[in-house]
């Protein structure tokens, strides 16, 4: 059971920025959207939030007294030794963390081995993407702690439900009969599943977008054509074009190191959220793709 929610400050609650004049500093930029989720989101749940920081700000300390935050630790570079204070050595399985930055490891690894949940936000160092259990869309200071925390106490599906339903959705596309008469066909199977035809002819990799989701679960069967494509799990990306919840996709700046893959008629690939895709892509050249595109809702 989740009872703390354990945040670092400069780079998570802020977008990192230190404004300073001569007496020191002066200025700090926090989200009305992350400060929305001590009394409308934690509370009510009787999750606790707490603040542990390296530096100490007077700012920080108003900042918390307005939302009513009261466990403020800053000053703290040994923060998993604060955090065990605060919890106790078996409490850890109990807490989330949101941080951004190599120091705040000392707190996340623990927290993921004992059970407890781990995120950060968009800009985050990449050592803290690698480890962390949700990545954000949102930078820190815009929105980013307020994203992670409606995903924390969301109603998530079970894995197993969700696998169940992209077995059956697997078994439902294999069995359709299509041809290029039903390119452009959207058909909505039920409320976690729709899929929908697209033909194209496949082009050269630097072409292509390299592209995730967030709500849904891609399943893709190639009817007619082949084609190549690289895969690679989202911690390692830097993000090119902002999330477009209407059409639930982002795009992302493609690394020098992916995996690939390649369809060819008949095969089928499943491709989750955390993995980022880059497929249309030439494979023997230029080829016409006929393919049956499921959409299952996580």
């Amino acid at each position: 059971m989740l009872k703390y929610l354990i945040m670092d400050v400069d780079g998570t609650l802020t977008d990192g920025k230190i404004y300073m004049g001569s007496n020191g500093e002066f200025m700090k930029a926090f989200s009305i959207k992350d400060g929305m989720v001590i009394n409308y989101i934690l509370k009510p749940r009787n999750i606790k939030p707490v603040i542990i920081t390296a530096r100490n700000s007077s700012i920080v300390q108003h900042r918390c007294d307005e939302l009513g935050i009261t466990e403020v630790y800053q000053g703290r570079l040994d923060k998993l030794t604060t955090l065990k204070e605060i919890v106790g050595d078996d409490g850890l399985g109990g807490c989330a963390y949101f941080g951004d930055d190599t120091l705040d490891l000392k707190c996340m690894n623990p927290i993921k081995e004992a059970g407890g949940i781990v995120a950060c936000p968009a800009d985050a160092a990449k050592e803290v993407k690698a480890v962390a259990d949700y990545i954000c869309v949102n930078k820190a200071g815009e929105g980013a702690l307020r994203e992670f925390a409606e995903w924390l106490v969301s109603d998530r599906s079970d894995e197993v439900e969700i696998a169940n339903r992209v077995e059956k959705a697997v078994e439902y596309l294999k069995q359709l009969k299509v041809s290029e008469a039903d390119v452009g066909k959207r058909v909505d199977v039920d409320d976690n599943f729709y899929y929908s035809i697209q033909s194209y002819d496949t082009k050269p990799a630097k072409e292509c977008k390299l592209e995730s989701h967030r709500k849904y679960i891609d399943i893709q069967i190639m009817i007619s054509g082949e084609e190549s494509m690289d895969l690679v799990d989202i911690s390692r990306l830097s993000l090119k074009e902002e999330y477009d919840e209407r059409k639930d996709v982002m795009f992302w700046n493609a690394p020098i190191r992916m995996s690939k893959t390649t369809l060819l008629m008949g095969d089928c690939i499943v491709i989750y959220p955390e993995t980022a895709h880059r497929g249309a892509q030439n494979l023997n050249g230029t080829k016409h793709v006929l393919k049956i595109v499921g959409k299952v809702r996580i």
